[in-house]
C-alpha cells in the first residue's frame, strides 16, 4: 500500500498542473477573442509596414467591410480626379480635390468606396475643347455615421485647364488654369473647402493660375491640393506651373506600396498636384509649364514636348496643350483611397 502522504502530493500536483493549463488556456482565448474583436477587408493591397498600421489601399472601386465589437479609430485619405489640360494654348488641369480623415470613429458595416477617374479630352475636332473635369472619390455612403456624426467622405473632381482666349479654367476640387491670350478668361476656382461638415475630416483645394498676357499666349498652371496654380503676367516667363498637391507622410510610398514612377514628388507623399499651362509657339517667350508636385503633367511646348497626363492613383492634373497639331491636353490622373487603422 503506498503511503496516504505521497498519494495525496500526486493528486494535488495533477490539479495544480491542470489549474495552470485552464488559466492558460483562457488566457489564449481572452487574447484570441481581444485579436479578433476588430477585422476589416477589402481594396486592391493592403500593406502592414511595421509602423503600428495597417493600410488598405483602393486604386478601383469597391467596399471596406468592418466587423467590430465596438467602434474604432480610422484615418482614411480620399483622393478625386485630376482634370484634363486644357487644348490649344490651353491651361493646366486642377488636381483632384482631396479629403483627409483623422483618427474617425467607425462601426462594423459595409462602406463603399468609390475612384474618380481623370478627365479625358472629348471626342471632336482638335482645338476646340478645354479639359475635362475629373470625377468625385468617396468613402461611405451618406447619412451613415456614429449619432450626429457622419463618416461619409466626398473628394470632387479636379478642373479642366481652360482654352486658349475663350474658355476659363474650370471649376473643381482644385480648379483649372485660365487659358492663354489676349483677352484672357478667368481661372478655375476650387470647390474642396467645406464639403465635408465632420469635425474629423480637412478639405484640401486650391484655385487655378489666371493670365494676364500683354498680346502673348502663356496659358496659366492648374491648381493642386497644397498650392494654387501657377498665374502668368505676360509671357516673360513662359507658362504657369501646376501647383504643388498636398503632403501626406503618414500615407507616403512606400508605406502604401511601390511609388506609382512619382518623380514630380520629392518625399512620395504629395497628392493630387495641378497641371501645367501650355505655351503657344515655338516664337513665344519663356517655356511650358511644370507640373506641380504629386504627379502633375508639364504643360506642352512647341514643337515639343508633348503635353504630360497626370499620374494615375494621385489624382493629378494634365498639362495644357500647346499650339501644334496634337488634338489636345494630358488627361488627369485616376484618383484614390486609403485607410488605415492601428494594429
Amino acid at each position: 500500500m503506498a503511503p496516504i502522504k505521497s498519494s495525496l502530493s500526486r493528486t494535488v500536483g495533477k490539479l495544480l498542473r491542470v489549474q495552470k493549463e485552464t488559466d492558460l488556456s483562457l488566457r489564449g482565448d481572452k487574447q484570441r477573442s481581444k485579436k479578433k474583436s476588430f477585422e476589416a477587408t477589402g481594396g486592391d493591397a493592403t500593406y502592414t509596414p511595421g509602423n503600428g498600421y495597417k493600410y488598405h489601399k483602393f486604386t478601383t472601386s469597391g467596399s471596406l467591410v468592418i466587423s467590430a465589437q465596438e467602434p474604432v479609430n480610422i484615418d482614411v485619405l480620399v483622393v478625386a480626379g485630376g482634370g484634363g489640360g486644357g487644348a490649344y494654348y490651353g491651361g493646366g488641369g486642377g488636381g483632384g480635390g482631396v479629403a483627409h480623415a483623422e483618427s474617425m470613429p467607425i462601426a462594423s458595416g459595409t462602406y463603399p468606396v468609390n475612384i474618380g477617374s481623370g478627365g479625358t479630352p472629348p471626342a471632336g475636332p482638335p482645338n476646340s475643347y478645354t479639359g475635362d473635369p475629373g470625377s468625385n472619390s468617396y468613402f461611405g455612403t451618406p447619412g451613415q455615421g456614429i449619432g450626429s456624426q457622419p463618416d461619409y467622405i466626398l473628394a470632387k473632381g479636379g478642373g479642366g485647364g481652360g482654352k486658349g482666349t475663350e474658355v476659363a479654367g474650370l471649376t473643381g476640387g482644385s480648379g483649372g488654369g485660365s487659358g492663354g491670350g489676349d483677352p484672357a478668361p478667368a481661372d478655375g476656382q476650387e470647390t474642396q473647402s467645406g464639403t465635408n461638415p465632420s469635425p474629423f475630416v480637412t478639405d484640401y483645394g486650391n484655385p487655378g493660375g489666371f493670365s494676364t498676357p500683354t498680346g502673348g499666349y502663356a496659358p496659366a498652371g492648374g491648381g493642386g491640393a497644397g498650392a494654387a496654380g501657377g498665374s502668368i503676367n505676360g509671357d516673360l516667363d513662359g507658362a504657369g506651373n501646376g501647383g504643388n498637391g498636398r503632403a501626406f507622410p503618414t500615407f507616403a510610398y512606400p508605406l502604401v506600396g511601390m511609388s506609382p514612377l512619382n518623380p514630380r514628388s520629392p518625399s512620395n507623399s504629395h497628392y493630387a498636384g495641378g497641371g501645367g499651362g501650355g505655351i503657344y509657339s515655338a516664337s513665344a517667350t519663356g517655356r511650358e509649364g511644370k507640373g506641380g508636385h504629386g504627379g502633375g503633367g508639364a504643360g506642352g511646348g512647341s514643337p515639343s514636348p508633348f503635353p504630360e497626363n497626370g499620374i494615375d492613383t494621385l489624382g493629378a492634373g494634365g498639362g495644357g496643350r500647346h499650339g501644334g497639331d496634337i488634338p489636345n491636353g494630358g488627361d488627369g490622373g485616376d484618383g484614390i483611397v486609403i485607410v488605415r487603422y492601428a494594429v
